[in-house]
């Protein structure tokens, strides 16, 4: 049984700026850091600015005299993930600290991260390069599976048909890509008889043998990247 995995690396670090989202990242910093005073807040929040949109996780911690600056940020950072997870409800892959803010009065220190969630990452991913089938994604903390399925929409009488079918392929990407398979093709010749003549075609029937059970495969969200099409995008936490 042959695995074929093809990995992902996101880069990461646990410094202030170590990691560059784009090149207008001194204006998104601006932005953020004045959404963020003029309205200062826990958890998550997406802010949208000139056609982008910036997810936002914001937590505060309290200041002891044990605790130094690197452990109050590898305590921040545990608690931004888990707060974005459940503030997107869905897997973030991306964490860079943005700013932070000390109050004395309180003795709180608060951390502001900008991320970057599993669907984002991905049709950012398709839009510079379009592809079908699955991929394997290692974050810094965890690995995902996701499968990407495209499919023409006069295709199918329905929406609901078309639904199923990506469902169906996006499994059988995924049991390929972690179980391996085996390819066989038939070629069957028809023949129809008529009045005036008899017509031949070819045609050929490909066959696919593969082992394997695919359980947990979510759908992430789908979406019309180019017209006529819509994209289906299913992931699953390995």
């Amino acid at each position: 049984m042959k695995t074929l995995l093809f990995f992902i690396f996101l880069p990461f670090s646990n410094f202030c700026f170590s990691q560059s989202f784009d090149d207008e990242k001194v204006a998104a910093v601006n932005f953020i850091t004045r959404m963020y005073n003029a309205s200062p807040f826990e958890g998550t929040k997406q802010l949208e600015n000139d056609d982008k949109n910036y997810s936002i996780v914001a937590v505060s911690l309290t200041k002891t005299n044990q605790n130094s600056e690197p452990t109050y940020y590898s305590k921040a950072l545990s608690k931004a993930q888990v707060a974005a997870e459940q503030g997107f409800a869905e897997p973030t892959i991306k964490f860079e600290m943005l700013f932070m803010q000390d109050s004395k009065e309180n003795k709180k220190v608060t951390y502001v991260f900008l991320c970057e969630t599993l669907s984002d990452f991905v049709v950012k991913t398709i839009k510079k390069k379009a592809f079908d089938g699955a991929r394997i994604i290692a974050a810094p903390t965890n690995k995902y599976l996701i499968t990407v399925v495209t499919l023409e929409n006069a295709k199918y009488t329905s929406a609901t048909m078309r639904d199923k079918a990506a469902n169906m392929k996006a499994k059988q990407m995924t049991n390929i890509l972690l179980n391996g398979s085996v390819i066989s093709s038939d070629a069957v010749i028809k023949t129809e008889e008529t009045d005036k003549a008899v017509n031949i075609s070819n045609t050929e029937i490909v066959k696919e043998n593969s082992m394997g059970f695919i359980n947990g495969l979510e759908l992430l969200k789908s979406l019309e990247i180019n017209s006529n099409q819509t994209t289906y995008i299913y992931y699953s936490k390995i």
